[in-house]
């Protein structure tokens, strides 16, 4: 094991949500868990997942996520941004991309970032299934 590292200090909820999304792709425990504030309030959810709390459960959602050998790409799309000096919100859409296109899918997700005193971290991670999306043709005025 090499010397740990430096945690980084993240300027915007922007800079943390881009560093969790790439900490996932590089299924790096050690930059996920840099994303996260180092709190016993966290709270992650991942789709169809129970509700994890604390940090310690939440690191240990994501080495079995990482475990796993999936590599996952993410883009997000129809991102919402509520931004305030301390706290902000960020809702997405996540279209998920892995080898097996049968995980491959999105979610929506909502990620809630907190500023620290070591800069913005995340403090809450909700993402659940997106429903399929009905395309219907407009029949005229209902009557």
């Amino acid at each position: 094991m090499g010397k740990p590292r430096t945690p980084p200090i993240f300027t915007s909820p922007q800079d943390a949500a881009q560093a969790f999304y790439q900490a996932i792709e590089s299924r790096d425990i050690e930059a996920m868990m840099a994303a996260w504030a180092d709190d016993e309030d966290v709270v992650c959810v991942h789709p169809g997942g129970p509700r994890l709390v604390g940090y310690d459960a939440v690191r240990a959602s994501w080495e079995q996520i990482f475990a796993a050998d999936t590599r996952f790409t993410f883009r997000l799309d129809q991102v919402v941004v509520i931004d305030t000096v301390g706290l902000a919100m960020q809702s997405a859409v996540e279209h998920v991309t892995t080898a097996n296109p049968a995980s491959s899918g999105a979610a929506i997700a909502t990620n809630v970032f907190l500023r620290t005193p070591s800069g913005w971290r995340i403090v809450c991670h909700h993402a659940s299934p997106a429903p399929a999306v009905v395309v219907t043709e407009a029949t005229g005025p209902l009557h």
